[in-house]
């Protein structure tokens, strides 16, 4: 029985000899059939193999993972890298496909990239918050698309104030609440921070930013909504930086100057709306109804960074309140945006585009019935107040207005020629006093000339037509406003028919429906 048992050992390690060879059996191979050509076919088959995978496959799986990591760090919204790579020696980080989703936003991004100049000189004695400075990180985005469709934190504050049960994620909006008291006393430390040592902030690396977008959108609405206001445009090119603060008291100023072509700024149906839409618009361009659209568009965003009351000392209180010195220390922290608009600018308006803002107003801005409180004035050591925003618009170039309206099925309209040099400055306040608040409106209209669609289209021509527009609001919700319009008209001739009586009661009447 031994010798039997130790036969048939010896004849399985036979086997197993057979079907794997040992390491000197693959070397005696080798060197009989010539080892570099098979190494030579091993390395090339690898190299092959790694390069696919380096460039198919490994950006998209450090996407993965940083999707993983991102979504288990962060637990209030919903962020999505569908491939990522970089390379140190260029500076160069890559991305595809980036997603942010939360209950009010979302932002959407094709692909593009981000170039970090590394390699260029860092001198923490520069000169602060210079716009002229060097370019250090430049940032390449291509389909950029930014949505707005709900405002969770309002409307469970509507909720919590009107006493209904809390269904809209009450949790998530006490602890918002308890982050924004915890941002306020974090920002009262940066500026203190950033006053007593400012080479120490991030501004000091990167003074400047540029960003290019290529095919960008900007959408506010919701299928609620019949229907979503979005901004298009095809090509823009931006750049931020600081700039010295219009007051001294203040940190500085923040700047975001750009060139957008091709805008368009648009009423859209709604996909999937939940109500049959009966109330068409007047006329129809492309996906929707235009509101405005130019070639050329410029902006200047600026806004000063709040800085903190001072203490009344006794060299402040000795100078006379009426100095020049004090008037520019007194002066509130700026915050406005500039538009320039240049060749193909077109605006179209009326009831029905009136109607339709009124229904995004209510939507993201909707009343909650209260006496507004009086807001109370900066003490020492608190953050400066934003009094007012100040938006500005410009055309250099010949533009057309169109007011549009429809009655019984028939698009009447008026349309207005004018000449460059006209503009349009809106100044929104942002406080309320014991009388409650005032926002204005004036500009003016160079070379006008107006025309209906009526068989006689001669209406006005004018060398120039201005107006300012003061609104008064109390602060109880339901007293009465007061509004004061004051229009100047400068060499006109206007032609008047009877007919145009209907015209104008048609007019009125569809926007009072």
């Amino acid at each position: 029985m031994q010798l039997q048992f130790k036969v048939k050992m010896d004849h399985h390690s036979r086997e197993n000899e057979s079907i794997v060879p040992s390491l000197t059996d693959l070397e005696g191979f080798l060197t009989e059939h010539n080892s570099n050509v098979v190494w030579l076919f091993v390395a090339t088959i690898l190299s092959c193999g790694w390069i696919i995978y380096l460039t198919y496959y490994n950006s998209r799986n450090l996407g993965l993972i940083l999707t993983l990591v991102l979504n288990r760090l962060y637990k209030n919204g919903y962020v999505h890298i569908g491939s990522f790579s970089f390379s140190v020696l260029s500076g160069k980080v890559m991305f595809r496909e980036i997603y942010y989703i939360n209950e009010d936003v979302s932002i959407r991004i094709q692909d593009g990239f981000l170039i970090f100049r590394w390699w260029k000189m860092y001198n923490p004695k520069q000169k602060q918050h210079d716009p002229k400075a060097e370019t250090r990180l430049y940032i390449t985005v291509n389909g950029f698309e930014f949505h707005v469709y709900n405002r969770y934190d309002l409307y469970a504050h509507l909720q919590e104030l009107f006493g209904l049960e809390p269904t809209i994620i009450p949790k998530r909006a006490n602890t918002k609440m308890k982050k924004s008291r915890v941002k306020t006393k974090s920002k009262l430390e940066s500026i203190k921070t950033e006053t007593q040592d400012p080479s120490s902030s991030w501004r000091s690396l990167i003074p400047v930013i540029k960003v290019d977008i290529s095919t960008g959108r900007l959408a506010f609405g919701n299928r609620f909504l019949p229907q979503t206001l979005c901004i298009n445009f095809d090509d823009a090119f931006l750049t931020y930086t600081t700039k010295p603060p219009s007051s001294h008291l203040d940190q500085f100023m923040h700047i975001v100057k750009g060139k957008l072509e091709n805008v368009r700024v648009m009423l859209v149906p709604s996909p999937r709306h939940v109500s049959m839409q009966n109330d068409e618009p007047p006329r129809l361009m492309g996906e929707g109804f235009v509101v405005m659209q130019s070639n050329d568009v410029d902006i200047y965003y600026y806004m000063d960074e709040p800085g903190v009351v001072p203490e009344e000392s006794g060299e402040n209180a000795e100078e006379s309140p009426g100095s020049e010195s004090t008037k520019l220390q007194d002066l509130p922290p700026c915050w406005g945006l500039d538009i320039v608009c240049g060749k193909g600018t077109d605006f179209n308006y009326g009831p029905w585009a009136d109607r339709q803002r009124e229904c995004l107003w209510k939507f993201f801005f909707p009343a909650d019935y209260q006496t507004l409180k009086v807001t109370e004035l900066a003490k020492p050591r608190k953050p400066r107040q934003i009094l007012a925003f100040e938006l500005r618009m410009n055309i250099i170039a010949d533009a057309t207005i169109d007011l549009l309206f429809t009655k019984n099925r028939e698009t009447n309209a008026i349309h207005v020629n004018v000449g460059a040099g006209s503009y349009l400055e809106v100044n929104v306040p942002m406080t309320v006093s014991e009388n409650g608040f005032s926002p204005t409106i004036k500009g003016q209209l160079l070379h006008v000339d107006a025309t209906s669609s009526m068989l006689y289209r001669t209406l006005l021509e004018a060398e120039m037509l201005a107006f300012h527009l003061n609104a008064f609001y109390q602060r109880i919700w339901n007293m009465p406003q007061e509004w004061q319009c004051e229009i100047e008209v400068y060499k006109a001739t206007y032609h008047f028919i009877f007919a145009q009586k209907n015209f104008f009661t048609g007019l009125i009447g569809v926007n009072l429906h």
